[in-house]
């Protein structure tokens, strides 16, 4: 499908603060991603499954499952302005993260908040933002509670984490096409000394100059080719490296961040940054919303 066809923002929704955090978040930038359009999945009590003593129970009709969840939906949202809301929500029955990823094929982008159950009866993330975060066609971002949010600051910060692959440089791509005009930029490199051990009976194994040269050239080359692509000027996007596992560098980062863009999958290899393994590790408890762009 091709981007002018695309179709606002899909957000998860499940009654709870979670949800609610990414439903504000859509709705504080439709101006970017066009209108929301809000989805909840509805499943049967576990309890009709079940071996006994907790189940076989009886489950309830169908038509009154969907109808519940309907109205508890549609009062979720009911505080939206029109031009936020692009549609009453689409209310499924199934598995969340599969409804939210099917759904979201003709989005802009898929929107979820990052943990929890609520009156809406349906869990919009813990192994949903990881099915998302796997499968989505269109990029995600994860909102975390609104306790875990950093203050706003004049400008927006984004920290784009970079490896070198086609996925590092989807996300780089998409920061610098999405973010706000006074946004700062910035794209990191990590780098550390191989897990195999630095020194070797006294010995070090590895030239740790290489290593962080390897990073430098990297992020510059990655955001060089961003800015000669997008014709915009090559300080439109701050380079940084540093040391250490990524998934801790980018973690901390994300602390004093508005945005935190990861590629979905990235490059492997003793000079590379292990991008899969540390976009899992982030999604689960992000410090603040975090993209997860597809390639």
């Amino acid at each position: 499908m091709s981007d002018n066809e695309r179709r606002g923002m899909v957000v998860g929704i499940d009654g709870t603060e979670a949800s609610k955090a990414a439903l504000d978040w859509a709705a504080a930038h439709t101006d970017r991603f066009g209108p929301v359009r809000p989805v909840h999945s509805w499943d049967f009590p576990i309890s009709v499954w079940a071996p006994s003593p907790f189940g076989p129970g009886v489950a309830p009709p169908a038509a009154e499952m969907a109808a519940a969840a309907q109205e508890a939906a549609e009062k979720f949202v009911a505080e939206l302005d029109d031009d936020v809301l692009q549609e009453p929500p689409i209310v499924d029955h199934g598995d969340a993260g599969a409804v939210l990823v099917e759904v979201a094929r003709d989005a802009e982008l898929l929107v979820v908040g990052t943990r929890g159950r609520g009156p809406v009866r349906a869990n919009v993330i813990g192994s949903v933002a990881r099915h998302c975060a796997d499968h989505t066609p269109v990029p995600l971002v994860i909102v975390p509670c609104p306790d875990a949010l950093v203050p706003a600051a004049s400008s927006e910060r984004v920290v784009v984490g970079v490896d070198g692959s086609d996925n590092s440089l989807a996300a780089l791509r998409w920061a610098v096409e999405n973010a706000a005009d006074n946004a700062e930029i910035t794209a990191i490199a990590a780098w550390q000394t191989p897990v195999d051990g630095p020194i070797l009976y006294g010995v070090n194994r590895f030239d740790l100059k290489a290593l962080k040269a390897a990073a430098r050239a990297t992020v510059n080359e990655t955001a060089d080719k961003i800015c000669t692509e997008l014709g915009v000027d090559e300080s439109r996007i701050t380079r940084e490296i540093a040391e250490g596992d990524p998934r801790w560098v980018l973690l901390n980062r994300s602390e004093t961040s508005d945005l935190l863009v990861l590629g979905q999958r990235g490059r492997t290899g003793l000079s590379h940054f292990f991008l899969g393994s540390t976009t899992t590790a982030l999604v689960h408890r992000p410090h603040c919303p975090t993209a997860v762009i597809p390639n």
